[in-house]
């Protein structure tokens, strides 16, 4: 009985204890949040998901509300403030002491690659495949931002791009889902630390869910078609990874996926995003994105635009300010619920609270933090190193780089942009708050490093956007002609890539190809620096030149930089995130394509019947994964320690890295593999895995990956992640066509 008795009181306990947790609050900060919510009016709940422009307008947004009398009233919940610190700090005063109930403003900013302080555009650092490096470039990036009064950044980007004629692409991490994967959870970890409530940390965005990288012809804000496969494959990996890293928050996307615009795509955001990812932060629309419905042809008027983008799951509006003219209304009417808005402003507060702003709503807003903060010397030094590492050697004919400067007498330096601080030429678009007086240019570096050993003479060469006159091209190649070696910079200025910088002609600007062969007639060698935004078409140029380096917009030690690798300081290891094509017409160009029927082997196949093009080769001038060193590598075949795996086993991988040259210098090893017979057709080459590797002269190293039945699953037919299994191929080297292959089996 006593038995009985005592377990009768254990499950009562148990039960009573259970029922305890349930009503404990979930996450820190629920109790706060009910009560706040429990006062807020429908209109202060709205107000929350309204995200307006601060002192900022341009003829697409056109913002007339009183902003002063709007945060008074509760009616803003965050601001884009184009503006400085004390205007900010103005602000959120008024929200904290004027407003009903005192809910602090979020401030936001786009913050793609740097702050104050600029680093090489994201494109740039990607070639790097420097994790550690390109997650402290955005935590300078986030202590800059959150010196100045930011508390939320709209970055990383992590669009998939296969196409150099859309300008958005040198925000990106290129053509890889793998690469642009760890390339975003290092960003989110960058940014967001390992506290939000630590005030050297931002809130992270995600954008822009999703697919926006394959608009239709390259053309910005224009359609995509993709099939689900495609999408999961590729666009949507980078956006999973970053959510798996605890991102805040997801901003829509502004093109359409197979007909719906994102912003109203309850598959993107409900199935993929809420229920498959589990993404626990809340959704922000892009720019006007809500409004923009109407011209996509879905929405009849703003009414109609906030029903379908809410419902859908865009739960924060940014600019248009179409929620809190429409919400409010759609309440009172029945066809929006008022739980699913509270639904929304718990996720807001909830950030807020994170964030600190309820127990300070200044914390982020101090002058001295800031003055002490930005453009610091470390912050610079970290910059010039990420650049150096981005860096990509695409020719070193007969060894010209690096420079010796005792072989010299004189030097020609040529381009438009060498002593040019205009804004973005060196630090690429999406430049944030740069300082550009403060900007290194290459005649700086020059005039420090160079001057003093050897006598260099400048000559423009071409004017603004690569328009060469033919006085300017007779002046270059008259100094060419007087110096023993020319250093030739050109390409496109920061202008020319970025939101709204689709172009269909990725050759060089301008005339500037005729300047590089009137140059080379003079029979002096060329080095060739091309500073671009996008990957261009170098076809005629590179044999023309003696050495040619991709330079990216390296920020803001441009020119030290630059410097630091042509005189050998810095050794380049930058390998290429986009296929640069051989001709136009083979865009769009990625390495990891699927086979046709009629496969070419190799270029050198010359049978008829076969996929290949009559004028041009199939092949790119630079594949995916290539860039040289100024020394040389060799790496074996790979060793497998088994030759079959089954589905609970890791396959472990290991190749001999040796440095065969004179210099130290850093490679990049990197693992492929091909699925050869599955249940649809799988790319050539997919990369699952990559190291960055520092290596002495003559020294070696074991590298080893590890492989699972995870890095060989895919969708299959019935949309299904799996694996069956087969024969797989597998490749190890240092670009995606340059690789030692060996094959095992994946048993059941």
């Amino acid at each position: 009985m006593k038995n009985i008795l005592y377990k009768v009181i254990v499950i009562v306990l148990l039960i009573s204890s259970c029922s305890i947790s349930e009503n404990r609050p979930e996450e820190p900060f629920e109790k706060e949040i009910q009560e706040l919510l429990s006062k807020m009016t429908l209109e202060e709940k709205v107000g929350q998901l309204n995200m307006l422009k601060g002192l900022y307008s341009t003829d697409i947004y056109e913002q007339n509300t009183d902003l002063n009398e709007a945060i008074k009233s509760g009616k803003v919940g965050g601001l884009t403030p184009y503006t400085d610190l004390e205007q900010l700090r103005k602000w959120q005063q008024t929200a904290v002491d004027s407003s009903r109930l005192g809910i602090p403003l979020l401030f936001s900013f786009d913050v793609v690659h740097g702050y104050q302080t600029m680093f090489p555009i994201p494109l740039g650092q990607s070639c790097s495949w420097d994790l550690e490096a390109i997650e402290n470039a955005d935590r300078i990036a986030a202590k800059e931002a959150a010196a100045s009064g930011i508390n939320w950044v709209f970055g990383p980007v992590l669009d998939l791009c296969r196409d150099p004629r859309w300008g958005r692409n040198m925000e990106t991490a290129g053509e890889d889902a793998y690469l642009s994967s760890q390339i975003a959870k290092a960003r989110v970890r960058g940014y967001q630390g390992t506290a939000l409530s630590d005030t050297l940390t931002v809130m992270a965005c995600a954008k822009h869910f999703a697919g926006y990288g394959a608009v239709e012809g390259g053309l910005d804000y224009n359609a995509v078609e993709v099939s689900e496969r495609t999408l999961r494959e590729y666009h949507l990996k980078p956006f999973k990874a970053a959510v798996e890293e605890g991102i805040g928050t997801v901003m829509n996307a502004f093109n359409t996926i197979n007909g719906i615009p994102s912003t109203q795509d309850d598959f993107l955001l409900k199935t993929i995003l809420r229920e498959e990812w589990q993404f626990k932060g809340f959704t922000v629309s892009d720019a006007n994105s809500i409004y923009e419905l109407i011209p996509h042809g879905v929405a009849v008027d703003r009414r109609e635009a906030a029903i379908k983008s809410f419902k859908a799951g865009a739960e924060t509006d940014l600019w248009s300010e179409i929620y809190i003219q429409e919400l409010p209304k759609l309440v009172e009417e029945g066809i929006i619920q008022e739980a699913a808005i509270d639904n929304t402003v718990r996720k807001i507060l909830r950030f807020k609270y994170g964030l600190g702003l309820f127990e300070n709503p200044y914390r982020y807003l101090n002058k001295d933090r800031q003055k002490k903060t930005l453009g610091q010397l470390a912050h610079r030094k970290a910059s010039r190193e990420l650049a150096t590492k981005s860096f990509v050697l695409l020719e070193n004919k007969s060894d010209i780089l690096p420079l010796d400067l005792s072989k010299y007498r004189n030097i020609a330096l040529v381009g438009p942009m060498n002593d040019s601080r205009q804004f973005r030429d060196l630090v690429g678009n999406w430049a944030a708050r740069v300082k550009v007086e403060e900007t290194t240019t290459i005649i700086n570096a020059f005039d420090e490093r160079v001057k003093p050993k050897v006598n260099y003479t400048q000559s423009a060469g071409c004017g603004d956007w690569g328009k060469c006159t033919e006085l300017e091209i007779a002046a270059a190649e008259k100094v060419v002609r007087q110096s023993d070696i020319a250093i030739v910079v050109l390409g496109e200025n920061g202008y020319s890539s970025g939101e709204s910088g689709s172009k269909t002609d990725v050759t060089l600007p301008g005339n500037q190809e005729e300047l590089i062969k009137r140059l080379a007639k003079t029979g002096k060698p060329i080095v060739l620096l091309v500073l671009s935004g996008r990957p261009l078409v170098l076809t005629e140029i590179k044999e023309e030149v003696a050495a040619l380096m991709l330079c990216w917009q390296p920020g803001t030690e441009a020119g030290n930089a630059i410097v630091d690798v042509l005189l050998g300081k810095a050794n380049p290891s930058g390998k290429l995130t986009m296929t640069f094509p051989y001709h136009q017409g083979q865009i769009p160009i990625y390495y990891n394509h699927l086979n046709t029927g009629r496969p070419q082997n190799g270029p050198d196949d010359k049978r008829w019947g076969i996929t290949k093009y009559s004028d041009a080769p199939r092949e790119p001038l630079y594949s995916f994964g290539y860039g040289l060193s100024y020394t040389t590598f060799d790496i074996s075949s790979p060793i497998l320690d088994k030759n079959q795996m089954s589905m609970s086993d890791t396959l472990q991988i290991k190749v001999r890295v040796k440095n065969t040259g004179k210099r130290k210098g850093t490679e990049v090893v990197q693992l492929y593999i091909r699925d050869n017979v599955a249940n649809v057709s799988r790319p050539v080459k997919e990369l699952k895995g990559f190291r960055r590797i520092e290596l002495d002269p003559n020294q070696e190293e074991i590298v080893q990956f590890n492989l699972t039945v995870d890095d060989l699953k895919y969708w299959d037919d019935k949309m299904k992640y799996s694996i069956e299994p087969g024969e797989f191929d597998l490749f190890v080297g240092n670009a995606s066509n340059q690789v030692k292959h060996i094959t095992f089996i994946l048993k059941e």
